[in-house]
């Protein structure tokens, strides 16, 4: 890699910090990715930034839990990324929860710490009917459809969204609730009594194309989050880029990244409330109609890939400019994205 590397001689390197896809095999406990990053800056001679998404598993939640594994396995996670910290110039978190927790950590390198929106993964690709373009791949497109991303992760509220479309289906007969990145499979292992529901199709994983028609269909985007929303979920992120309500809850991790009031629907952590928050938004389209209006513009205003690029040349400036090193950074890059 050194060498691919040094063949574009770059002035600046940014690591996305993805660590079960370096090691899938071993929880994401990477040792030849940790020695790579050790002296990069030095081999390269440039500056580098890491992308930190989701750090360790948190401690505090498995310490002292029935499955020892998990907290050995965090206590691994949390000692990995503590050594890669100190490896980069600074360290981009996708959300200021997860910030919050290292800058307290490790004190001494909490000036390398910073925020940044993550974007959304699904490009929009705008459709003047994207009904009809679903059709013709074979999809079978409900009127109303309700849209909720899910693989089946325990942060991700099934009975939240079960509650919720036997809601929305009793007052609107013929609602069709589409799952996106599950299959009918999984759901019936996971949450049968949701699967085995009339009007509820499980399509898997879809094309980002297709996700981008689906997500231009949809009524509401249902996203309940057992921490809460935050900038670093990204189906949230996508759902904000294509102008939708989304209908979320409030927690832990629901601090300033985002203006969620503005931007989304916040339901606290109670099924019943979340339930009739995705009724009211559905009787109303004009609420609906504003805040997807302005989840579309701050999106575009702050978490755009534009506007992402230029923030983390900003921040290279910075740790640069600080560190009186003479490595200029090529500001034409942003306005070309």
């Amino acid at each position: 890699m050194d060498t691919e590397l040094a063949a574009y001689s770059p002035e600046l390197v940014v690591v996305a910090y993805t660590p079960l896809a370096y090691a899938p095999h071993t929880g994401g406990i990477a040792p030849a990715f940790t020695r790579w990053s050790v002296g990069i800056r030095r081999r390269m001679h440039c500056e580098s930034i890491l992308l930190a998404h989701e750090a360790s598993l948190p401690l505090t939640l498995h310490w002292g839990r029935p499955q020892p594994i998990l907290a050995t396995l965090a206590l691994s996670q949390i000692a990995q990324f503590s050594i890669l910290t100190a490896c980069f110039d600074c360290v981009l978190f996708s959300n200021s929860g997860t910030l919050h927790v290292w800058a307290k950590r490790l004190s001494s390198l909490a000036n390398r710490f910073h925020t940044i929106r993550i974007c959304s993964n699904i490009p929009f690709r705008f459709s003047p009917a994207p009904a009809a373009d679903l059709m013709q791949t074979g999809s079978y497109v409900p009127t109303p459809t309700i849209l909720f991303f899910g693989t089946g992760h325990e942060s991700v509220l099934l009975d939240y969204v079960e509650e919720a479309f036997v809601a929305l289906s009793t007052a609107v007969p013929g609602a069709g609730l589409v799952i996106v990145g599950m299959d009918h499979d999984k759901l019936r292992r996971l949450r049968p009594s949701l699967a085995n529901r009339s009007g509820v199709h499980a399509l898997g994983y879809l094309s980002a194309e297709q996700v981008s028609l689906w997500l231009q269909i949809a009524t509401l985007v249902l996203a309940p989050l057992i921490e809460g929303v935050s900038a670093r979920k990204g189906t949230v992120m996508a759902a904000l880029q294509h102008g939708q309500a989304v209908i979320t809850t409030r927690g832990v991790h629901t601090l300033d990244d985002i203006p969620g009031n503005e931007i989304c629907m916040l339901a606290p952590l109670d099924r019943a409330a979340f339930a009739a928050l995705a009724l009211k938004a559905f009787h109303d389209p004009d609420l609906r109609a504003a805040i997807g209006l302005a989840a579309q513009k701050e999106y575009r205003a702050h978490a755009s890939a534009t506007v992402t690029a230029s923030m983390i040349l900003d921040y290279a400036d910075q740790h640069r400019a600080a560190k009186g090193a003479n490595l200029p950074c090529q500001r034409g890059l942003s306005r070309r994205l």
